[in-house]
Formats: C-alpha cells, structure tokens, sequence
C-alpha cells in the first residue's frame, strides 16, 4: 500500500496527527472524499491500525484506517471527485458552480471578450494560469475535443467555480 492513493471515506471526515495516536498533536482535519497517497504503515496502536498519509498540500501524518464500525480510509477510490483548492495546470476540472453557466472568455477579465459560456457538471483541462484580472482568479481551460479553449473565474467569495478532480 506505500505510495498508493486512498480516499476518506469517513463521512464526517478524519484526523491527521503527528504520531500514530490518539493523544498526539492534531496537523489537520481531512476532509471526506480527499484523495491522500499512502506513505508508511501500517502501525496498530491505542486499538486502531494507523496509516502515514500525505495530503498533497505539504502535510504528513497519521489516520486511522477504521474506528471500529466505519472504513475511515479507504484504497478503492471510485470515480474521482471535485475538492475544495486551487487547481493546477495540466488538472482536469469540474464546472461546479451551482447555478446558471460560467463564461469563458478570451483572456483573462469581465472586459474579455465572451467565446461561450458553459454548464455545471463539465469537465476540462487547465491549460494555463493562475492569473489575477477584474477581481478573479484565472485558469484557461481546454475541452477534451479542444472545441472550447478559454479563460474562465475560479469562484467568487462565496462558491468555487472550478474545482480540480481528484
């Protein structure tokens, strides 16, 4: 399992800590659905099996594989799932705002000229960015067909837009 992927499946997500026990310090919350990979392990302790996870955003701790009654963590990661960061080049993205349609757009800004504008649920590649215009951050995004190419906002204070799949 060292260097394999694995997803929380915990509902209410999981604690990552700094050695492999209840009683060590948190480094973070992982929330449900994040996708980790598996870097050491397993340790059974304080009644649990432990596992080293990496988040992929620089932290390294400890989760617990199962709490008795619920897989916390889980190696079957299914299909993958929108998170709630920044996406990288070379990311496939999913549209999530929650209502209406985002425009893409020529460059980056609300002054740029409009190519489209495009559904919630659509997947694309990021391309290029992140670039600051009009208020907004920027990704260019590519239709797998390359049909659509453009710039799109990645959210607003309130909603992420665009959200990298993991």
């Amino acid at each position: 399992m060292i260097g394999q992927p694995a997803r929380v499946v915990a509902p209410n997500g999981v604690n990552m800590r700094q050695e492999p026990t209840v009683s060590a310090a948190l480094v973070r919350y992982l929330p449900s659905r994040l996708k980790v990979t598996i870097v050491d392990g397993p340790v059974e302790a304080d009644g649990y099996r432990w596992w080293k996870v990496d988040d992929g955003e620089g932290n390294i701790g400890w989760s617990v594989e199962n709490d008795g009654e619920t897989d916390l963590l889980s190696p079957q990661l299914g299909e993958p799932e929108p998170v709630d960061r920044s996406p990288r080049v070379g990311e496939r993205v999913r549209i999530t705002m929650r209502t209406g349609q985002l425009s893409v757009r020529e460059t980056p800004g609300t002054d740029a000229r409009l190519i489209t504008r495009v559904n919630p649920g659509q997947e694309f590649t990021v391309m290029g960015g992140p670039q600051q215009a009009s208020g907004y951050i920027w990704y260019q995004i590519r239709s797998d067909s390359g049909d659509i190419e453009g710039w799109v906002a990645e959210g607003d204070n309130t909603e992420r837009w665009v959200s990298p799949l993991e």
